[in-house]
């Protein structure tokens, strides 16, 4: 295995359990944003409170997961020099 592929998928391992969440909060109608720690982040918002706030905080996660998703895919895929 080659050090591209090794970054797509340790890239993946970090991108999946944080897009899981990220869909669970959707779900329950709040958001927070996936550039800081989930943990410690206090940027949050829910759909009853602010919609516009809401929708713009799940279009930037999404934004991070689909970016992100598509460059492992371009790192796991590119050749061998």
């Amino acid at each position: 295995m080659n050090e591209n592929r090794l970054v797509a998928g340790l890239a993946l391992a970090i991108l999946v359990p944080g897009a899981v969440m990220a869909l669970g909060d959707f779900r329950k109608g709040k958001a927070r944003l996936m550039l800081f720690s989930r943990a410690r982040s206090k940027v949050e918002t829910s759909l009853a409170e602010n919609s516009r706030k809401f929708w713009a905080y799940s279009a930037f996660n999404l934004a991070v997961c689909l970016m992100v998703g598509v460059f492992c895919v371009l790192l796991f895929l590119k050749p061998e020099e």
